[in-house]
């Protein structure tokens, strides 16, 4: 009997994720934010303003493993985008990267980015849980 109630409890165990992760996202967002420019000299040519908008983001890897892949949903006034930094991010080194050309919302609104999604070196990936409760990364 008692080899019977072990063998389901290693059963049940394989149910329950291995990846030693809490549902806290291995990537810390520490700034969030949306640049909307515009060139005049272009606009004076054209009569009518050029935008460029870019998204800063600076995060870092909380884990120990290597991230290679960051995906990002950001929100701003409502508008979902995802934009995603493709690279090798060691634990606790930050990584500030401006996205040109970012097409997220033309308002004026602050941005809040989540971590949506990381792939590792090994592997390995990490997703937020199902249902939507938050991490500890999103920042406004």
């Amino acid at each position: 009997m008692q080899h019977f109630l072990s063998v389901i409890a290693a059963v049940g165990s394989l149910a329950i994720p291995q990846s030693g992760m809490t549902n806290n996202a291995p990537i810390a967002v520490s700034s969030c934010s949306v640049s909307d420019l515009f060139n005049p000299a272009i606009a004076a040519d054209l009569g009518s303003p050029i935008w460029y908008r870019t998204l800063q983001v600076t995060f870092s890897n909380t884990q120990d493993g290597v991230a290679t892949k960051v995906t990002f949903d950001v929100l701003r006034d409502g508008t979902h985008s995802t934009i995603t930094e493709r690279g090798h991010f060691s634990k606790g080194v930050p990584i500030e990267h401006f996205f040109d050309e970012y097409n997220g919302s033309g308002s004026q609104g602050p941005a809040v980015c989540t971590v949506a999604a990381v792939t590792f070196a090994d592997g390995s990936t990490w997703t937020p849980p199902p249902n939507g409760a938050p991490t500890d990364t999103t920042l406004r």
